[in-house]
């Protein structure tokens, strides 16, 4: 596989893993509802109350628009796209660690996947600069 195809397979699944977290900050804002999800967190709805609803909603926007960011970035060749992709990943852990039910456990599963893959992938095996950029 050349290296322009490796940059829109890996930048594909970058934009798709973003644009997955919509599950996770839709219902919190209640632009959509789903079966068998909750915007509950067990840290924050007990001092927070329904105040964990928005916090869920803004926090997993940020991995939603970072992922999408990182893929436009490594499409484009920009040297920078590993660090947004990194820091998506560790914000999506933080979302599904503090919100554990915001997806189906599927998606859970796969989500934690796709976040260790991209963080194993670029800090310690290097994907990236010579790879992909």
């Amino acid at each position: 596989m050349d290296a322009s195809m490796l940059k829109f397979l890996v930048g594909g699944v970058l934009a798709a893993h973003g644009v997955g977290h919509v599950l996770g900050w839709m219902p919190a804002l209640g632009i959509a509802t789903f079966e068998g999800v909750s915007s509950r967190s067990w840290l924050l709805s007990g001092v927070l109350g329904d105040g964990a609803r928005l916090v869920a909603g803004i926090a997993f926007v940020v991995p939603t628009a970072g992922f999408l960011v990182a893929a436009a970035g490594l499409v484009t060749g920009q040297p920078w796209w590993r660090q947004v992709a990194v820091g998506s990943a560790a914000a999506s852990l933080a979302c599904t660690a503090l919100f554990p039910q915001a997806f189906t456990s599927g998606s859970t599963i796969g989500s934690i996947a796709v976040n260790l893959a991209v963080l194993v992938g670029i800090l310690v095996l290097g994907w990236g600069q010579a790879t992909l950029a």
